[in-house]
């Protein structure tokens, strides 16, 4: 809700107490809550194909198992910078029927449940926000300057935590990297295909940071069935 401005705003971190939530998924073996997780390539020998020229007409609801998503940030925002943006792309041409990014939250069951003092708050399992243009000539290249004009070297007021790891698919590349907003630890991923960018805030399921790994296939997902393609395309 948005008068968790005024509580999720103080500059200093306080104590995390944090209730039940989930990803929506079933964690791979190993890789739950206060385990160790799993070993990720901090960059798969993945490849991008060739631009095809298929770009997107809007950002519609994606079909994520166990998830139920809508427009809008779900009724949570941290303010005073820590709200992850996509930055770094103004000198990429928008769609012109896009005057700037589409923003979609999606919930899980149990609820991630928040808390700071005596203030609690329901946080999204996660928020997403897109922007889609005409043409991403290097989406490589795109999406290093994206992250870093966004979360790199703590920005927005997020301390980083570990090392990024980097995905490359045949049809996009996706960059994540566990931070911490305010008090909690949250997961980002910025992504980029050719016809869009994007980045998604993974919420902290049982007060853990969302995994790496569970992150990029969430990820994926939600590029897969979000993008609504243009006629033709």
């Amino acid at each position: 809700m948005k008068k968790w401005v005024a509580v999720a705003g103080v500059t200093a971190l306080g104590v995390l107490a944090v209730g039940c939530g989930t990803s929506g998924e079933t964690a791979p073996s190993g890789d739950g809550p206060g385990a160790a997780a799993p070993s990720v390539p901090k960059r798969e020998n993945g490849k991008l194909t060739a631009d095809k020229g298929a770009r997107y007409t809007r950002v519609g609801l994606p079909v994520m198992e166990q998830l139920t998503c809508d427009k809008g940030d779900g009724g949570f925002h941290y303010g005073h910078s820590k709200d992850i943006r996509v930055s770094g792309t103004d000198d990429l041409p928008l769609r012109e029927d896009k005057s700037g990014g589409d923003e979609i939250s999606c919930f899980g069951f149990p609820r991630i449940q928040l808390s700071k003092g005596r203030v609690t708050v329901t946080a999204p399992d996660l928020t997403a926000r897109t922007k889609l243009f005409d043409k991403v000539a290097d989406p490589k290249a795109t999406l290093d300057k994206v992250f870093e004009k966004s979360l790199g070297a703590g920005k927005g007021e997020r301390p980083l935590v570990g090392e990024p790891t980097v995905v490359t698919t045949p049809t996009a590349v996706i960059k994540c990297q566990q931070n911490v907003a305010d008090s909690f630890p949250m997961t980002t991923c910025f992504w980029a295909d050719y016809g869009a960018v994007g980045s998604i805030d993974y919420f902290p399921p049982g007060g853990k940071h969302f995994s790496m790994v569970q992150a990029v296939e969430r990820t994926k997902e939600f590029v897969k069935t979000a993008l609504q393609p243009a006629a033709g395309s």
